[in-house]
């Protein structure tokens, strides 16, 4: 008989530094600021999700960390209904907060599961997914978060005979996770139990291993199509004076899903005891025309990123004109299927250039919107004629319309800006730019990448001043251009730095007995050292 082997379960007390919970101290502002640096639009539904998800996590960590007491309130969780059409960002915006928060994050479909004991996926899976998200650290897994997609599709049309096992039935399957239930661990597939063992009456015993559900965030979402045709129905019932308003304006177009209430969710085929169990709903708006500009015109679109990196991997560097993504953005609004579209514009546009590219001399393309609007004959032009300055002018005006987003997104944001420990300068930004576009990276780590440098600068600075019990301060410009020549040649700072500036010591050493202890670094002690040197004798 097989057995399954036995887990290594590490218990983490709240009160060990280790545990996330004890130094959580995010804020709503500061998580959506976050995803403001990602997603595009969508205040309204951000600001309910990242408010909502903080104070879930703060309530528990005030319930956690305080002594046992009576409690009559309980623990009442903030699982959240999200509704939008596709494409929208639903699904990201929770990938995004759970990257940041640290915490395990598991996604499902809630059309794959049915009633427990019937033929289909069980919901109790999901929680179970979370232990081995976690990497079977089971207390990681209690604050986990769980998301599962297409809710709108478990709705009981209402006409059903006989038990309807993949609508009510998962619904009220679902119902005892939401709050709080004991899980049972077992492994994937084979579904043995894991067993934990814990020392009762001075020997070892044996217990089932569980997950209680009671911290667990469930998110759930979904399109709800028809969901607006109930709420209209009901606001014309209730003969509201700003319904007859909004109707008579021809060109206003409203999302009446702002308008949701629990009962239209009931009305649409959903158990009542169901919607009870998520208080908070966020409702995500159509993307304009616009919005999708902005998201591939934001430097850290994951869309553009992904493109940039197909091409990478054959040392093809691609950089997009404004018009270029103007363009793909009015393509994909008129398909209606919201970011997803921009991706497959981009593909239909793009896949000629990732098939034929590789195999000619051409290791830059700028896309245009000459490009966008006919591929196969911008392609012929340019295998025709690879050297043409107008390949080559595209690329360059792409290049210069790339920096002006990015500097554009940075003084933008003030949260970033706070965070850099230097004024960015037009030297320093046209470094992070190298910096962005050698990896096709995301902007975010780009700068952090420049950050590090900068810091690896100043403590090189500090550690030489202590070594030769001296002040040594470099200039700004040398400070750049050290930055600039370790990213040039691949190499660390300290040993950059030291290989130059060794040098110098046995100079330093002869003017501190002269009583000099402060000294300037400019950028000639690495580019012209016997000047520096005069100058620095010479004072």
């Amino acid at each position: 008989m097989l057995k399954a082997s036995r887990p290594r379960i590490e218990r983490v007390n709240l009160t060990q530094k280790t545990h996330f919970l004890l130094d959580f101290s995010l804020r709503p502002a500061d998580l959506e600021a976050y995803l403001d640096e990602y997603l595009i639009g969508q205040s309204e539904a951000k600001g309910i999700i990242c408010t909502k998800i903080c104070t879930h996590f703060h309530k528990a960590k005030a319930l956690l960390t305080k002594e046992p007491r009576n409690d009559s309130v309980g623990f009442v969780k903030n699982n959240i209904i999200i509704i939008g059409p596709s494409g929208v960002g639903k699904t990201y915006t929770i990938k995004l907060i759970a990257k940041k928060l640290g915490v395990p994050f598991v996604k499902g479909d809630a059309t794959k599961f049915s009633e427990t004991g019937y033929v289909g996926g069980d919901v109790e899976d999901l929680v179970r997914d979370l232990y081995w998200e976690a990497e079977g650290d089971i207390e990681k897994a209690r604050f986990g978060i769980i998301y599962l997609d297409e809710i709108d599709k478990i709705a009981s049309p209402g006409d059903v005979i006989g038990p309807d096992v993949s609508r009510t039935g998962v619904q009220r399957a679902l119902l005892k996770p939401l709050e709080e239930t004991e899980v049972e661990i077992k492994t994937p597939q084979e579904g043995f139990q894991l067993l934990e063992y814990s020392m009762e009456e001075g020997r070892p015993k044996k217990k089932k291993l569980t997950l209680n559900t009671k911290y667990i965030l469930f998110v759930v979402s979904g399109a709800f199509n028809g969901l607006e045709e109930i709420i209209k129905k009901r606001l014309k019932k209730q003969k509201l004076g700003f319904l007859s308003e909004i109707e008579s304006k021809e060109n206003l177009k409203v999302n009446y899903l702002k308008f949701v209430t629990p009962e239209d969710l009931v009305t649409y085929g959903f158990e009542r005891e169901f919607v009870g169990r998520f208080p908070v709903i966020a409702v995500f708006d159509p993307l304009t025309e616009k919005e999708l500009y902005e998201i591939l015109a934001n430097p850290n679109s994951v869309i553009v990123l992904n493109k940039k990196r197909d091409f990478k991997v054959y040392n093809i560097d691609l950089a997009f004109t404004n018009e270029a993504l103007e363009e793909i953005a009015k393509r994909a609004y008129l398909e209606g299927t919201g970011a997803r579209a921009l991706a497959r514009v981009l593909e239909r546009s793009l896949i000629p250039y990732e098939r034929v590219l590789p195999s000619v001399p051409i290791k830059a393309l700028g896309v245009t919107r000459e490009l966008i609007m006919d591929p196969e004959g911008y392609l012929k032009g340019l295998l025709a004629n690879p050297n043409s300055s107008t390949y080559r002018k595209a690329y360059e005006k792409a290049l210069i319309e790339e920096k002006k987003r990015m500097i554009k997104y940075i003084e933008g944001r003030a949260n970033i800006n706070n965070e850099i420990p230097f004024s960015l300068t037009p030297k320093r930004l046209h470094l992070l730019f190298e910096m962005y576009k050698r990896e096709d990276v995301e902007l975010i780590h780009a700068l952090e990448d420049l950050i590090s440098l900068y810091r690896q600068i100043k403590a090189y600075e500090t550690t030489f001043s202590r070594r030769n019990q001296i002040q040594v301060s470099f200039a700004e410009e040398t400070i750049d251009y050290i930055m600039e020549e370790v990213l040039k040649r691949d190499q660390g700072v300290f040993s950059f730095c030291e290989k130059t500036l060794s040098k110098l010591e046995y100079t330093f050493s002869i003017l501190k007995e002269a009583g000099v202890r402060s000294f300037y670094i400019e950028k000639e002690a690495f580019t012209d050292q016997d000047r520096f040197l005069t100058k620095l004798l010479q004072t």
